[in-house]
């Protein structure tokens, strides 16, 4: 039998890897399995994006634990470089969610009015600030706080960071069962051997539904296939990230754009297809004419773990609390990752956790109930 650990982590994407990085912190010895190289499914195939503000539009539990999660990596980003000497590449220019109607103007006109950091900025004011960007946009909603990470470099800084904290990462060591051993014991089954720990930790989204199952519990995980591409271009420049109904330019700031996503429901392949990249390309060609004449780089799809109401599960099995879920960001894994690993630390050390997000995230929580507001 292997070492034993105070806590198990199953998957090594990046909300395993902040996890096990706020743990290690605490001197809690902390394993990682991923069924493949950690950070390699969808964190790897996610551009970055920190939308909390473009994503998220109810002033609810899940918005207010974006808002934070969002503020976090502007500490990580140096605590991480300061043990890693990792450069998380945060940047923070802002985004631009684009309205190409007078519809969608009046829309996002009326977002202005609850949220105080959001200003509109009329077709002068975007085209005077992005020349790139269509002349033929209605206006853009400008949202200064909703910047990027690279995801890879973000889950390279947490891996090295939690490693030099004594925290251990053992790849392609797939998790095939959990067994209770004793009333605090479990063993976790992989082809490399069994490993013991007292607490649990599934983190390996979309095949987290497998651990709910075979811990007794009914929710369910779909795949949400996210299609890709890279283009690169000496011509075209941006400075902000434009956003429009779900799809995103990204500038990476080395003449690279990355721009996304497909939404392919219940497709478990990660092989872009044809048809995405196609309708990608129609989509955000609009919005900024010169993306046509860039260099194609790459394509790539990652599976998005979607739950029944699209929100996350962060807490304890309601019959064993040494048995915690962390799964189903969806669409927001990397804004949400900070978050999510200090919430599971203060769990497993027993702080007190805001009430609003425990309700908003349990695991057993009354789907009718989740998009309480908070006043």
């Amino acid at each position: 039998m292997s070492k034993h650990y105070d806590v198990g982590i199953v998957g090594g994407g990046i909300i395993g890897q902040s996890i096990a990085y706020q743990l290690a912190k605490e001197g809690i010895s902390v394993l990682v399995l991923d069924r493949h190289k950690g950070g390699s499914g969808a964190t790897s195939a996610a551009a970055g994006m920190l939308g909390a503000n473009s994503e998220l539009e109810q002033n609810d539990a899940f918005f207010q634990f974006a808002k934070e999660s969002q503020r976090q990596y502007h500490l990580l980003q140096d605590e991480l470089s300061n043990f890693s000497q990792i450069h998380i590449q945060l940047v923070d220019k802002g985004m631009y969610k684009v309205a190409l109607s007078q519809e969608e103007a009046i829309a996002l006109k009326n977002a202005v009015q609850h949220h105080e950091a959001l200003e509109w900025h009329t077709r002068e004011t975007v085209l005077n600030h992005e020349p790139s960007v269509s002349s033929e946009i209605e206006g853009a909603l400008h949202i200064p706080e909703d910047g990027h990470v690279s995801p890879t470099h973000v889950c390279e800084a947490f891996t090295k960071s939690a490693s030099l904290l004594g925290a251990t990462f053992i790849e392609n060591a797939p998790v095939q069962s959990i067994k209770k051993a004793s009333v605090n014991d479990y063993i976790l089954s992989t082809p490399q051997g069994d490993f013991t720990c007292n607490k649990v930790v599934i983190a390996n989204g979309v095949w987290s539904g497998y651990f709910f199952k075979q811990l007794g519990l009914p929710n369910r995980m779909k795949p949400v296939k996210g299609e890709c591409l890279a283009v690169k271009s000496n011509t075209l420049h941006l400075e902000k990230t434009i956003f429009y109904d779900h799809c995103y330019i990204v500038p990476k700031g080395d003449g690279r754009f990355v721009v996304g996503a497909t939404m392919v429901e219940d497709d478990w392949s990660t092989t872009p297809s044809l048809g995405g990249i196609h309708a990608l390309i129609e989509k955000v060609s609009p919005l900024v004419p010169g993306l046509s004449s860039a260099q194609l780089i790459s394509t790539w799809a990652g599976l998005r773990p979607q739950s029944e109401d699209g929100k996350p599960y962060i807490g304890v099995h309601p019959e064993d609390d040494n048995i915690l879920f962390a799964t189903g960001h969806y669409r927001n894994g990397i804004l949400l990752a900070p978050k999510t690993g200090t919430m599971i630390r203060d769990f497993i050390l027993k702080k007190k956790i805001d009430e609003n997000y425990v309700r908003a995230f349990s695991v057993t929580r009354n789907l009718a109930q989740s998009n309480e507001v908070i006043v």
